[in-house]
């Protein structure tokens, strides 16, 4: 809930505040084949093959160190298909209630990650 603050039109009365930066939805654009936070959702942004990683962190990061390509989530990539999931070529706008924890696709900007908002993550109407 935001913080209360006086009525302007009521010095004896308050208000709700302004809603704080976690009241409303966000996106992220993840890098492809890295360890990101897992989304509410996801929303196919460009009509291409996608495919998503779906175990721990820890799984994500020993595969990544094994294929050789970086040691650790921060700077690790994990490119080998056969770790994903694959979802083919869905249409330009749908919505997967998937939480996956990266991603693969040969587009970058094709794939948004959305968080819900809300200190709850339950998000706002």
């Amino acid at each position: 809930m935001p913080d209360y603050i006086q009525d302007p039109n009521d010095s004896k009365k308050q208000v709700p505040g302004p809603p704080t930066d976690q009241h409303f939805d966000r996106h992220q654009l993840p890098q492809t084949a890295s360890f990101v936070k897992r989304p509410h959702y996801v929303i196919v942004n460009a009509n291409q093959q996608v495919a998503f990683f779906f175990e721990s962190s820890a799984s994500f990061s020993s595969k990544a160190t094994s294929e050789g390509s970086g040691v650790g989530l921060s700077n690790g990539t994990l490119t080998g298909s056969q770790h994903y999931v694959d979802f083919g070529a869905p249409a330009v706008g749908t919505k997967f209630d998937i939480n996956p924890c990266a991603w693969s696709g040969s587009n970058a900007a094709s794939v948004i990650f959305v968080y819900k908002g809300g200190l709850d993550g339950l998000g706002r109407p």
